[in-house]
């Protein structure tokens, strides 16, 4: 889920609300539908995303949604946060309940990222979870 949110840049209601019929094995694209009056797009798929998609696709049970709990409801951008919250606890680095982060922070939890940051990026409480910028600079 961190590794679409991030590369993607979606938003937590955008990443959860992530359906079977948006992904496209064929092509290796991701069809993405904005919120907050955006452009919907299409994205390209890397190889492991596709294999970390294939692979979910046929461990979980049937279902619309593409991320979904272990009972096999569609997560909620609550238990989303939670599952980040959880994360970070077990890396040792402790965020708080609604945790900011940004591309200085998943540096930090050795997640694969274009680039080099060399600055901690200021926390960013906004309404979207991950950012593609640092509000440092680097």
């Amino acid at each position: 889920m961190v590794l679409v949110a991030y590369r993607h840049g979606l938003r937590v209601s955008e990443l959860v609300d992530l359906r079977w019929d948006q992904v496209d094995f064929a092509a290796a694209t991701l069809h993405v539908r904005r919120v907050k009056s955006g452009t919907p797009s299409t994205h390209p798929l890397r190889g492991d995303e596709l294999r970390a998609l294939r692979r979910l696709q046929r461990e979980q049970s049937p279902s619309l949604f593409v991320f979904t709990s272990e009972r096999g409801a569609p997560f909620s951008p609550a238990g989303f946060a939670r599952l980040v919250e959880r994360a970070g606890v077990a890396a040792k680095l402790g965020f708080p309940a609604h945790p900011p982060i940004c591309c200085a922070t998943l540096a930090a939890l050795r997640w694969p990222i274009r680039g080099t940051t060399r600055a901690l990026c200021k926390p960013t409480w906004g309404t979207r979870t991950f950012s593609t910028r640092c509000a440092t600079r680097s």
